[in-house]
């Protein structure tokens, strides 16, 4: 399944679940991580869903890239940590993740 037909499949559920009355808090669609900056995804993906979803469905439908293009991920965890309601409980140190991630491979 590509990220377009995923997306769309998400946007049709989200449509048939009728969570509110207002269906249009699921057309916008915003894009982060790396590979979110390839040069015309954002473009591409609202295109591809344009042809995919029905008229009524696609209309209004947004594709967003990343603001902060790849550090977009960073910027957010930086918001965040700086909360007041943040856990430091939430972290782990890199020798942490080190010793779990050994315990975790599957070779």
């Amino acid at each position: 399944m590509g990220l377009h037909h995923a997306v769309a499949l998400c946007m049709d559920h989200c449509h048939a679940a009728e969570l509110t009355a207002d269906n249009t808090w699921f057309k916008t669609v915003v894009l982060s991580g790396g590979t979110a900056c390839l040069p015309g995804l954002a473009e591409r993906l609202e295109n591809e869903l344009h042809e995919l979803l029905s008229p009524s469905l696609s209309n209004g439908v947004r594709v967003i890239p990343p603001p902060f293009g790849a550090d977009s991920a960073w910027f957010g965890a930086k918001f965040i940590s700086n909360l007041s309601t943040f856990l430091p409980s939430w972290c782990i140190t890199k020798k942490q993740f080190r010793r779990k991630s050994k315990v975790n491979l599957v070779w």
